[in-house]
């Protein structure tokens, strides 16, 4: 079974970015979760495409989980930000 770990990174890779994952509770997940499904998507998110807009598409992907995109900072990303600036 594939750990969260790997799915992370995966994610990661495709679209440019840097996550943090949760649960629907807001709690951070254990990276050694097993048996998460692949990310559906094959190409990345358009560098338009916001914060929130991201964050409904990896909830359609990972139904139960969520996640905040990172600033190079290591900080959350506000939510009407970009994708081409955090990229």
């Amino acid at each position: 079974m594939t750990k969260l770990a790997t799915r992370k990174k995966e994610v990661e890779n495709l679209e440019g970015i840097k996550i943090e994952i949760f649960d629907s509770s807001g709690n951070p997940m254990d990276l050694n979760t097993q048996g998460i499904p692949a990310y559906k998507y094959i190409r990345k998110a358009s560098g338009t495409t916001t914060v929130v807009e991201f964050r409904a598409r990896f909830e359609q992907a990972y139904p139960g989980l969520t996640c905040d995109v990172l600033e190079p900072s290591g900080q959350a990303a506000h939510g009407n930000k970009q994708l081409n600036k955090l990229r």
